[in-house]
């Protein structure tokens, strides 16, 4: 899958920033298999369209409807520039099966580790 465009963009009250993505191809349950990977999904099949949301701590949460190309990617707002290309990341990497699950989770401890410096650098500062 590819983003085709960006529909909309704002900054929620809680500080977080939400994009709306228009994608190539709608979203499929093999989507959701690859971000079981990743994070918490929770699936609602008993609607008439099943809707889906995922949440990676500290990093993004996305909502949508299984067979939609419209999706809702909110990103965090303490850690906006290190994930800002999660999402993408996810998109890419789903392609590629296993090695593509390998290779995010190496991507996501660098950013983890990114995180985790930041905290500890407001922490001495008294942020």
């Amino acid at each position: 899958m590819l983003i085709l465009k960006s529909v909309q963009t704002k900054v929620c009250t809680d500080g977080s920033l939400m994009k709306e993505y228009v994608l190539d191809e709608p979203l499929t349950e093999n989507f959701l298999i690859f971000l079981e990977r990743f994070g918490t999904v929770r699936h609602l099949e008993q609607l008439k369209k099943p809707f889906f949301s995922f949440e990676k701590e500290h990093f993004i949460s996305i909502k949508g409807f299984i067979g939609d190309r419209n999706v809702e990617v909110r990103y965090k707002k303490e850690f906006q520039d290190l994930v800002a290309d999660y999402f993408h990341l996810l998109l890419f990497y789903e392609r590629e099966g296993q090695p593509g699950i390998s290779r995010l989770k190496g991507i996501e401890e660098t950013i983890r580790q990114k995180m985790e410096t930041r905290l500890d650098s407001a922490e001495r500062k008294g942020i």
